[in-house]
């Protein structure tokens, strides 16, 4: 099997719960949403993505590592099921980061489900998430929120791309909401400026 792969790094990772955590990532090609603020634009399409082969990417990660991150673009619109199979198989617990506007089966066996609700489908979340991440932008609102779907603590209102705007009202809207137990979530990676 492969896979459009259009990046393989090692770095922290940037947001959520496992912010600054080492992980390496795999960034598959292809989205099926086009938002406008988009901070990985390259991968909504598979262009100049590489097709490579599991064992292929398995050798140009590092093993050490023990999380892997697959991401994009949207990485559920491609089976990920063998190549979690076979991170898993030599030690790397895997997660996923989605729009969530597809179904994530559970026998590909992804530990851990980043969800990025977006306003071009509507906030819309079809799949198991372990923690939510909203970026901040003027069309979210309260009511598009949805904390029941993941324990408390583990929803992120997300800096758009470090703007001020942004940043001031993700503090209002946790400060306006303190039951909730929201969080104001920066980009560390793009602080300390690496990949």
């Amino acid at each position: 099997m492969k896979y459009p792969v259009l990046e393989l790094f090692s770095s922290i990772q940037g947001e959520g719960c496992y912010q600054g955590t080492l992980a390496s990532f795999v960034r598959l090609g292809g989205c099926n949403l086009r938002c406008s603020w988009c901070d990985t634009a390259h991968s909504q399409t598979a262009a100049g993505a590489k097709e490579m082969e599991i064992s292929d990417i398995l050798l140009q990660l590092p093993r050490d590592v023990r999380r892997v991150i697959i991401t994009g673009g949207e990485p559920t619109l491609h089976d990920l099921g063998p190549l979690a199979a076979a991170l898993h198989a030599r030690g790397h617990e895997v997660a996923l980061e989605t729009n969530g506007t597809q179904e994530v089966p559970a026998e590909w066996g992804i530990d851990w489900i980043a969800v990025s609700p977006k306003p071009d489908a509507a906030y819309v979340v079809i799949c198991h998430a372990d923690e939510l991440k909203y970026v901040v932008d003027e069309k979210l609102q309260v009511e598009h929120i949805q904390d029941a779907l993941v324990p408390e603590g583990r929803v992120y209102l997300q800096v758009e791309g470090g703007r001020p705007a942004s940043a001031l009202r993700a503090l209002e809207l946790v400060r306006a909401n303190p039951q909730k137990l929201w969080r104001v979530g920066v980009q560390l990676h793009r602080v300390l400026q690496v990949p």
